[in-house]
């Protein structure tokens, strides 16, 4: 894995991904993440913490997460699974499922598979997916642009 688009924050075993990188492997990381906007995942991506994705982020395989935040314009070709919550914005796309320990939040314009969450599912405007499964609440919003 190329490490010279990534630095370290001890303190808070945080990594950050500078804007418009590109990783043709998979990436497993001990820790958490921030990815800059237009980075590119040619495969898997596995975090041991939690996750959050900037704008245009490309992930060609799937996401594994303590808890996740998908950025606005994102693509994932596989899906997403989190032991927490997961938050996914504005106009991303995700083809495969999502699963969530915790809360799922959905903003407009999403599209996934099957969303499954153990705690509640948070739906803002309109999300394109094919089921909704909460193990607690489904709570639906409207669009407040």
């Amino acid at each position: 894995m190329e490490t010279k688009f990534i630095k370290r924050h001890k303190d808070s075993n945080t990594f950050i991904i500078e804007g418009s990188s590109f990783f043709d492997t998979p990436v497993h990381l001990n820790g958490n993440l921030i990815v800059g906007d237009n980075t590119d995942f040619w495969s898997d991506l596995v975090v041991t913490g939690s996750l959050e994705l900037r704008k245009c982020v490309a992930v060609k395989g799937s996401v594994c997460a303590a808890s996740a935040i998908i950025g606005a314009h994102s693509v994932i070709n596989g899906g997403i699974t989190t032991e927490q919550d997961c938050t996914v914005l504005d106009h991303a796309t995700i083809d495969g499922d999502i699963t969530a320990g915790g809360d799922v939040m959905l903003r407009p314009n999403i599209r996934a598979g099957i969303v499954d969450a153990a705690g509640n599912i948070e739906v803002t405007g309109r999300a394109y997916v094919k089921e909704l499964r909460a193990e607690q609440k489904i709570i639906a919003r409207k669009d407040m642009l």
